[in-house]
């Protein structure tokens, strides 16, 4: 088996108390030729700033830790980007500041790329474990697609950076991370397999997704919002790659589920009115289709039931 370098790119921002979990993680790996990249988005002379150099410096003296400043806040994906463009190894993987790998993660997925490399391997993922905040396990993701399925990869983010391990060049043959506030990594598994690359995946947990009540993306603000319309702009782009028009009319509809529940939470009410008439358009007798009527029609019921179900939880 080859033994290629892997450059873990882990980007910060306002998560020094976490980031050091995700570095031992890193540390521990069994696999021997990596490079860690840190890329701290958190700008020139903030206290987030001090506090992350001040934790990092000792992994940069002991372990040669890469650590790249953003002058100023630039946000996750020109975060990722630049440590993309920083990476000397023949593979990208990435890791959130408040996630950790299991310790064999890197040398499962290089061996399966290995394993698998005439099938075209755009990129390898895992399965994940989600954990609270003290680590004690909620749930599995596990998913199991694997060769091209952009239809499905339409539907739904099959899997998060964290999973990943990427061949650099691929990377940057399809442009990068598009700079939108969410939705980063399922634009760009889009683009990885609308350019006709295979994907596959490791089927263990081998990533701990820590899921928590405070600091992580609510997935209901107006960020939300944004990055499910770019990703709906750039499924749109890969239509004709898709075999039925049946297809098509899925994905749409399943855009304006999502949107027309985030819509209505940001009091949009006029756009979620436009997404319930695709809604009722595409499958008017869809039981979804009633819940999302039910949903505009007692619209400020609904935000207020979500409201004081988020103040709960």
């Amino acid at each position: 088996m080859s033994n290629d370098k892997v450059s873990i790119v882990i980007p910060t921002y306002k998560r020094a108390d976490k980031i050091v979990r995700a570095l031992d993680s890193c540390i521990r790996q069994d696999y021997g030729n990596i490079e860690i990249i840190i890329v701290d988005d958190n700008g020139n002379n903030s206290e987030f700033r001090n506090k992350t150099k001040s934790l990092v410096t000792p992994y940069i003296e002991k372990y040669g830790v890469r650590y790249i400043e953003h002058t100023e806040n630039k946000g996750g994906a020109e975060a990722r980007n630049t440590g993309i463009k920083a990476a000397k190894g023949f593979f990208v993987s990435f890791l959130d500041d408040d996630d950790e790998i299991l310790p064999n993660k890197i040398s499962k997925q290089v061996k399966l790329y290995n394993d698998n490399k005439s099938e075209n391997v755009g990129l390898i993922y895992c399965y994940c474990e989600a954990v609270d905040e003290y680590g004690k396990h909620k749930s599995y993701y596990n998913n199991d697609f694997q060769l091209n399925p952009l239809y499905e990869q339409m539907l739904g983010c099959i899997a998060g950076t964290s999973l990943w391990l990427c061949p650099k060049h691929i990377l940057e043959e399809v442009g990068y991370f598009e700079n939108t506030p969410s939705k980063q990594d399922t634009i760009l598994l889009l683009k990885i397999l609308a350019a006709g690359y295979n994907i596959f995946r490791v089927d263990e947990p081998l990533v701990k997704y820590y899921e928590y009540n405070t600091g992580k993306i609510s997935g209901i603000g107006l960020n939300n919002i944004k990055g499910e319309c770019n990703a709906r702009i750039f499924s749109r782009k890969y239509y004709h790659k898709l075999d039925s028009a049946n297809k098509i009319l899925n994905v749409e509809y399943r855009f304006s589920k999502k949107l027309l529940t985030l819509y209505l939470l940001n009091g949009l009410n006029d756009l979620a009115k436009e997404e319930l008439n695709t809604m009722m358009r595409i499958s008017l007798f869809s039981s979804n289709t009633l819940k999302g009527v039910l949903k505009y029609s007692l619209k400020h019921v609904y935000k207020k039931f979500i409201e004081n179900k988020n103040k709960r939880s």
